[in-house]
């Protein structure tokens, strides 16, 4: 009997002296479980704010970059618009100097006198034409051509097919008086002739213009300005490109910074969640006691 309860007790030692060994393990087990994950929290959240460190340098530097970008467009700009003025100056230069060889002031005098003896032979037929009944309805009919064209271009209802054909009618019937005038003064002796002779001053006026033309664009002066300003604009649109690929950069600068940021914040809200768990788990439990 003496053994058995020796027995009996031996068992009862061993089971109540188990159970706070068995706590202590789970405790100690649970403890380092909470640490490596406080650790690791505390790891991520070091990376994310490494990760807004770099974007926020990387930002800095574009931003530094776009300045600097900006004073070189600025620059190029001023040079470009100083060598537009040097061209233009030039050019004045130079075509004052041939007008003056090749008789441009002389061709030019002779042509406004060939157009007063066209206006003067002109003008009584055109008076004696404008009074005549079959001018006056064309005149009418001018007027009432442009009144269609501003109607048919402001109505939005007609298809493009249809606007095309009433604006090709109208247009037409707006020269009414102008081919009744051109009939009339074809047909007067004196207004013909004048006529032929402003259009050969004209055609003289226009083959000096040509020659001028070509001798200023070969001339070297012009030649080098016009080089020199197109090398100037070619610098601007370098300029503006590289400035615009910098924005570009500095946008994408932005999100990812904000990105960076927000996964930050997310990544503290997760070590916060994580806190609150292990402190609920290390409270002790109440439930029964009374």
């Amino acid at each position: 009997m003496i053994r058995f309860w020796i027995s009996f007790v031996g068992v009862l030692l061993t089971c109540v002296l188990s159970v706070p060994l068995s706590m202590a393990d789970n405790k100690g087990k649970n403890n380092k479980n909470d640490a490596a994950q406080e650790k690791k929290d505390d790891q991520k959240i070091k990376n994310e704010k490494e990760d807004v460190k770099q974007a926020q340098d990387k930002l800095k530097e574009d931003q530094k970059d776009l300045q600097d970008a900006q004073k070189v467009l600025a620059e190029a700009e001023n040079k470009e618009k100083a060598a537009r003025q040097k061209l233009d100056e030039t050019r004045k230069r130079i075509e004052s100097k041939h007008e003056k060889t090749a008789g441009v002031d002389q061709t030019l005098a002779d042509q406004e006198v060939a157009k007063k003896a066209y206006d003067e032979a002109a003008a009584p037929v055109l008076k004696t034409l404008k009074a005549k009944p079959e001018y006056q309805a064309a005149a009418k009919k001018v007027a009432e051509a442009e009144a269609r064209l501003k109607s048919v271009r402001a109505d939005e209802s007609l298809s493009a097919d249809a606007k095309r054909k009433e604006i090709a009618l109208a247009s037409k019937d707006k020269l009414a008086t102008s081919e009744l005038e051109q009939i009339a003064l074809e047909g007067d002796p004196s207004a013909k002739s004048a006529r032929a002779k402003l259009a050969d001053a004209q055609d003289r006026v226009n083959q000096l213009r040509a020659k001028l033309r070509n001798l200023i664009d070969d001339d070297p002066e012009i030649k080098s300005s016009l080089q020199a300003m197109r090398a100037a604009a070619d610098a601007s649109e370098i300029a503006g490109q590289k400035m615009q690929r910098i924005r570009d950069k500095i946008a994408a600068d932005a999100a990812k910074l904000a990105r960076e940021q927000q996964q930050v914040k997310q990544a503290e809200a997760g070590d916060k969640a994580n806190d609150n768990k292990n402190k609920n788990n290390k409270k002790p439990n109440n439930k029964g006691k009374k």
